[in-house]
């Protein structure tokens, strides 16, 4: 059936699409989340996310030059001169596609092709929609790449967590969830020097309460679990601190690591590090940050390659045992929508492992500055 803006009793637009679900045709075949309705002949998907991992995984299925519908609001004359907001359906020509971390929303520009015909200068011109947690987008293909049908039969996970980095005059407060690091907050305090005692003692006093404040205030809005990382010295009196002056964190801290400072990039070296899997047993962004970094490490010792033709060759010679891909690699290409496909059946059918990185990490862009793909290998093929 094909896709239509159709009027209802209130003389409003709605639209009508029949969809299925159907297998993903590769080795994994999990059953489509609810949130997302496909039909693969058509080429045709429709998104409803419920929490904002699921808006991530919907930001990975758009492509440019997808047509996109969706509701949204038009300033509209009634009347002469009187304007009105007016909700309405909207289909457009997606012609850049951004995520908005702090807002939690997918933002598709492009121009419109079909509206309500009552909507005077509107088809042809630029709009912009956005989508949030729970409204609905249908997507209208020309093909669904290898890359997202894996996308597509993925769960996500609603775990999160706050890891505290702290050193002394020090700490970065950050939210991770299931696609990376979301938010970031810095605290900074100047330390006198061990000379002058009483005034040390106050100033860390000070910097653990600030440190504490700013960590209450990003807990409170999902009350996440919380993991303190830094050196003993330091992370050990804050966590005695949190008992005594702040109980409600001080029940919600589950573990404490070493780390090297107090920093976002200590935290980003923690999570890559794997000992995030010793309490987040599932978060997908843990698992793409550990496979990226071991492909980097192999690399230097040069049991790995990377680029798309290298990693083509070791494909072929059935060499790899790690294929780690960029989600966004084959996203306008249809020749190397083909060839991913063929490399991901190839891998698996001699036993290796295949993933997609998707998250919101330094370790994703680290693989997109290296072309996007590349694999570890079971032997050298040089």
């Amino acid at each position: 059936m094909p896709l239509q803006l159709m009027k209802n009793s209130n003389n409003t637009y709605i639209f009508s699409l029949l969809l299925r679900e159907v297998d993903t045709g590769f080795a994994s075949e999990e059953e489509v989340l609810l949130m997302i309705r496909v039909d693969y002949d058509k080429s045709i998907l429709e998104v409803k996310p419920f929490s904002g991992e699921e808006l991530w995984k919907a930001f990975h299925l758009i492509d440019e030059g997808d047509r996109a519908l969706s509701e949204t609001t038009r300033v509209v004359k009634v009347g002469g001169e009187e304007k009105v907001r007016r909700k309405v359906f909207i289909k457009i020509v997606v012609e850049s596609v951004e995520f908005d971390v702090s807002s939690e929303s997918i933002r598709l520009r492009g121009r419109v092709v079909e509206c309500p015909e009552d909507l005077e200068g509107v088809k042809g011109h630029y709009h912009t929609l956005s989508i949030r947690v729970g409204d609905t987008l249908v997507l209208e293909k020309k093909g669904i790449s290898p890359i997202q049908r894996r996308i597509l039969s993925r769960e996500v996970s609603t775990q999160k967590f706050i890891i505290v980095a702290i050193e002394l005059g020090s700490s970065t407060i950050a939210l991770v969830k299931d696609y990376g690091v979301v938010e970031s907050f810095e605290v900074e305090q100047d330390m006198p020097g061990k000379n002058f005692p009483a005034e040390r003692e106050a100033s860390v006093k000070r910097f653990f309460h600030e440190t504490a404040k700013v960590l209450r205030e990003a807990w409170l809005r999902e009350k996440p679990m919380i993991v303190l990382i830094g050196l003993s010295v330091v992370y050990e009196p804050f966590l005695r601190f949190l008992k005594e002056e702040y109980r409600d964190i001080h029940s919600a801290v589950i573990g404490c690591f070493h780390a090297s400072g107090g920093t976002l990039s200590a935290i980003y070296g923690f999570l890559r590090s794997g000992e995030m899997k010793v309490v987040a047993k599932e978060l997908k962004s843990i698992d793409e940050m550990v496979a990226v970094e071991d492909l980097l490490k192999n690399m230097v010792e040069e049991k790995a390659v990377y680029g798309f033709e290298e990693t083509w060759k070791a494909v072929e010679k059935g060499a790899v045992d790690h294929l780690v891909i960029h989600a966004k690699l084959a996203s306008k290409s249809s020749d190397l929508l083909n060839r991913v496909a063929d490399m991901m059946r190839m891998v698996e059918a001699y036993g290796g492992k295949v993933t997609i990185v998707s998250g919101r990490h330094e370790s994703a862009e680290k693989l997109r500055s290296i072309g996007g793909i590349g694999a570890i290998l079971r032997y050298r093929v040089y």
